[in-house]
């Protein structure tokens, strides 16, 4: 078999290919006596390639390559022809002192004209396309080194400035915006993984009244306690910041509503028995109100959740406070006690 015996509708295409092709491109074939491979054909980028002048057609590739290379290139043929279907490997092959990159396929072919078994391969050079990569490669860990040595100091002052513009600075929690921040990344989360997220705000009840009374110093107290509190309340997943004076936002991913009701029971049991009587000489009752509300509509989005839950808020206010109320809809709301 050589190229020429392929079918005429074939021909033309394939030589046109064979000639004008950048992969290289060769023709073997098995002779049954000796057990060597042949080599019948390579295109004119294969020639170009190996840097091969002279006729090399009707020789053995183990006379042009050597032995020990030959017996590996044999065995990887003979699998081919073995398995009747294609194989592909990448290899790194040595020319001139130098090392070149291919991505190569494997075609076995049987003539069933004369039974003589044959091997196509088609080989793409890669070398300079891998070469680059590389060079690219060591150029951004150079960069990076540069980069991290210069950087150190800023981002320690980025940090500093981050933690000022993300913490509460009386009760070290996140603020406003920090929840905001965090917030808008786990709701699209949720949207896109279509996973449970509930909101849930939590506001110390009757505060003005207690400053009045006892002073912003004792306020300030409760507020750092509950915030405690909560804190040691939630899991390491969930977000917690100081929304306003005495509202406390907690965004709890993986949450049913179900679940967030059974926290915010909870909470408002602990905040009931939270004792003040060492910071003040009379007995002081702290109390809050939680509203909650969970994403459950596509449209569902940060300012719509807030809505929510801040709507449930006011309900659970204007049914007497010391209570959660969760956000079923805009006309339905769940009360617990």
């Amino acid at each position: 078999m050589n190229i020429k015996s392929l079918d005429e509708g074939k021909l033309n295409l394939f030589n046109h290919y064979w000639e004008n092709s950048a992969d290289n491109m060769f023709l073997a074939t098995l002779d049954e006596d000796t057990g060597d491979f042949i080599v019948e054909e390579i295109n004119p980028s294969q020639q170009k390639d190996l840097g091969i002048e002279e006729n090399i057609k009707h020789k053995k590739i183990k006379d042009l390559i050597g032995d020990e290379k030959a017996k590996d290139l044999k065995e990887k043929y003979l699998k081919c022809l073995e398995k009747k279907s294609p194989m592909m490997e990448d290899e790194t092959i040595e020319i001139n002192g130098e090392k070149r990159f291919y991505n190569t396929m494997i075609i076995p072919v049987n003539d069933q004209a004369t039974g003589q078994k044959h091997i196509i391969g088609i080989s793409r050079d890669l070398t300079d396309v891998i070469n680059t990569k590389e060079k690219l490669q060591k150029l951004s860990k150079e960069i990076d080194t540069l980069t991290n040595e210069k950087n150190n100091n800023f981002e320690e002052t980025q940090n500093n400035i981050k933690m000022l513009a993300f913490n509460d600075p009386l009760t070290g929690i996140g603020n406003r915006r920090y929840l905001n921040d965090h917030a808008i990344k786990t709701i699209s989360l949720a949207h896109r993984y279509d996973s449970c997220l509930t909101f849930m705000v939590l506001d110390i009840d009757n505060l003005n009244e207690i400053n009045k009374k006892h002073g912003h110093t004792f306020g300030d107290t409760v507020i750092k306690e509950i915030a405690e509190l909560l804190k040691a309340s939630i899991r390491e997943s969930d977000i917690l910041s100081r929304y306003s004076g005495e509202e406390f936002l907690l965004l709890l991913p993986m949450t049913s509503l179900e679940a967030a009701q059974i926290l915010g029971e909870r909470l408002l049991d602990k905040v009931r028995a939270l004792d003040f009587s060492t910071y003040d000489k009379f007995e002081v009752s702290i109390t809050a109100s939680i509203g909650i509300s969970a994403l459950n509509e596509p449209q569902d989005n940060l300012d719509i959740l807030l809505q929510k839950t801040y709507n449930a808020l006011d309900k659970a206010k204007e049914y007497g406070k010391n209570q959660m109320v969760s956000y079923i809809s805009e006309s339905s709301y769940k009360i617990h006690t």
